[in-house]
């Protein structure tokens, strides 16, 4: 099992230095992120990770240029809410129409998708649970945050799944994906 590091005031660049890395720090986030990405026809899902966290805590504090020591703790207590953990995945989901007029339109018939995302295998499911606070009686933002909460027994079936899928059960957006063999390997680890 792999442990997932907390982040602290040491892992972050300082806008100076990280202007300088940014190009290749980037590069490096997108391999992660194409690699820990799952699409459905209307929605990708980013199975988080301590480097695309970390890596959002560094492009804040790079792109507000914050320097101030409080700012940049709370700035690492607030995406630190992202982080996966034992028993724990963390899932951003992104809901993505290739015509803004169209997603406008879909907005109101996609409220309340976050509380119908599950991880699903061998014969097992497993309900998302969306972040607190964040629900409103009209969907308001593209960006879910979501977390899978493992016991014991479910971290035990899905560790020996051989597929797991990723679904929305909202009628209208009944959607599914296979979670890519390289990626359930890693997340079989870090739970």
């Amino acid at each position: 099992m792999i442990w997932m590091l907390s982040i602290s005031m040491e892992d972050i660049i300082p806008p100076d230095i990280f202007e300088k890395q940014r190009d290749e720090i980037t590069r490096r986030i997108i391999e992660i992120k194409k690699m820990r990405r799952v699409e459905t026809k209307t929605f990708s899902f980013l199975f988080e990770s301590r480097e695309t966290v970390l890596n959002q805590i560094n492009e804040m504090v790079y792109i507000e240029r914050v320097k101030d020591q409080d700012e940049i703790e709370r700035l690492i207590r607030v995406y630190s809410d992202l982080l996966p953990g034992p028993g724990l995945l963390s899932v951003s989901m992104f809901i993505e129409f290739r015509d803004e007029k169209q997603l406008v339109q879909e907005m109101k018939n996609l409220t309340g998708i976050e509380d119908t995302v599950y991880l699903t295998f061998d014969g097992s499911q497993l309900k998302a649970t969306p972040e607190e606070g964040r629900s409103t009686e009209t969907l308001e933002s593209t960006l879910q945050y979501l977390k899978f909460s493992f016991t014991s027994e479910m971290a035990r079936k899905f560790k020996a799944a051989g597929n797991v899928y990723i679904e929305t059960r909202k009628p209208g957006y009944s959607e599914s994906a296979r979670i890519p063999a390289v990626l359930l390997d890693q997340l079989k680890l870090e739970i």
